[in-house]
């Protein structure tokens, strides 16, 4: 199965010919769908900027050294 060769076929229909094919209830579920798929991007990207931010401050942090007899 690895083997076999994958198409990917798109169908893209403008937001104003939704309403031709579907229920407005539909629509609107997409439409919430689709908001919903760029705050989970939008959470990801803020973590990765805090985590280098986090590691920037640790780096930033003055050293002391200590003595060992």
């Amino acid at each position: 199965m690895a083997d076999k060769k994958m198409r990917e076929i798109r169908i893209c229909i403008p937001e104003e010919m939704f309403s031709l094919f579907l229920p407005q209830k539909t629509i609107s579920h997409f439409m919430q769908a689709r908001k919903e798929v760029l705050l989970g991007i939008r959470a990801m990207i803020d973590a990765k900027i805090e985590s280098l931010d986090i590691k920037e401050t640790q780096k930033t942090r003055k050293k002391t050294k200590i003595k060992v007899n």
